[in-house]
């Protein structure tokens, strides 16, 4: 008789928390290394900090898949797991962008725009570490959209 594994919440939870805490150290570390050493003013390099969640979340999914699911693994666990999974990388790197931005100094490069004050609120710390939140959350429900359909079969 063969036994047929499945998962169970805790590992359920446990990928999910550190696949979302990897994915936001990760994603840190590319954004200050994009931005202290690679920054060109009007480069698409940056849009490999969009691109890297959606490998990552598929990544993620393929491991838990193959790893602790052996049975049906349904549409709703797989969009669930990957957008808190997103979420949770969303939220670290908006905290550490805000964090580099208001406590460690570093620069928000308005000295490439003009400098005045609408400028200034816009690029302040928190109204970036923000935008990095709500795009990046958004980015994360498009793609747990698109990678759950995959993951499925």
């Amino acid at each position: 008789m063969i036994i047929e594994p499945t998962y169970t919440g805790k590992q359920f939870w446990l990928t999910t928390v550190i696949s979302g805490l990897l994915l936001g150290v990760l994603l840190s570390m590319v954004y200050m290394l994009f931005y202290n050493y690679l920054y060109i003013e009007s480069s698409y390099l940056f849009s490999i900090i969009y691109l890297i969640p959606f490998v990552w979340l598929s990544v993620t999914l393929a491991f838990f898949k193959n790893k602790f699911v052996w049975s049906e693994f349904s549409y709703g666990h797989a969009f669930v797991m990957s957008f808190l999974c997103g979420v949770i990388a969303s939220v670290v790197l908006s905290g550490v962008i805000f964090v580099l931005y208001a406590c460690v100094g570093m620069e928000t490069r308005m000295g490439l725009y003009e400098n005045g004050h609408v400028m200034r609120r816009l690029f302040s710390p928190t109204a970036t570490a923000i935008s990095m939140l709500i795009i990046n959350v958004l980015l994360s429900l498009l793609y747990s959209l698109i990678i759950a359909i995959f993951a499925r079969k």
